[in-house]
């Protein structure tokens, strides 16, 4: 009886294995995922139905600074991803700048998209100095990566932001993707 769920087992796994797709998932609908490790976020939303940068990255401020209450933390960083050849300039801290919610400049997510038809994605950065492209009809990823923090935020740093300034700036301009 083990030897035949053994052989069973063989001829099952790779069956299973193979049928799997390789490649990035197909986006849905306005779907929002959060993946936690340790005190870090990586949060994502895609979707089909594009409305407009501003809203979408909104949308996943809010979500980021409400994930950062609910975990209990107080404030988060954003991450920034560059690339050698990005040409907008590292933002610097200035104790002088905005505070809290009002840095939003600064919050400055990953996109990538693929057009009706298309079968690989094309990525754009924040930090490439190129325009942000016509997203009318794609398929669309906006991602973000933050470091959540206890205690009084950073207010000199303008990849601080305070989570319940955030929340409360963002929560009538906001509304989950389509």
């Amino acid at each position: 009886m083990r030897k035949l769920l053994q052989i069973a087992l063989l001829v099952v796994f790779p069956a299973v294995a193979a049928a799997q797709t390789v490649g990035p998932a197909e986006p849905a609908p306005g779907i929002f995922v959060l993946k936690k490790t340790g005190a870090t976020l990586h949060l994502s939303v895609t979707g089909r139905s594009f409305t407009s940068r501003t809203a979408l990255e909104y949308y996943l401020a809010f979500r980021a600074a409400r994930a950062t209450m609910d975990h209990g933390y107080q404030w988060f960083s954003f991450t920034e991803h560059r690339i050698p050849g990005d040409t907008v300039p590292v933002p610097k801290g200035d104790a002088a700048g905005p505070r809290f919610s009002f840095r939003m400049d600064y919050f400055r997510p990953q996109w990538r998209w693929r057009m009706a038809g298309a079968k690989t994605w094309t990525r754009w950065s924040p930090f490439s100095g190129t325009v942000f492209p016509d997203l009318k009809g794609a398929d669309y990823e906006v991602s973000a990566d933050i470091v959540m923090h206890k205690g009084m935020v950073d207010d000199v740093n303008p990849l601080a932001f305070d989570a319940s300034a955030v929340s409360d700036y963002l929560i009538n301009q906001v509304a989950p993707p389509a």
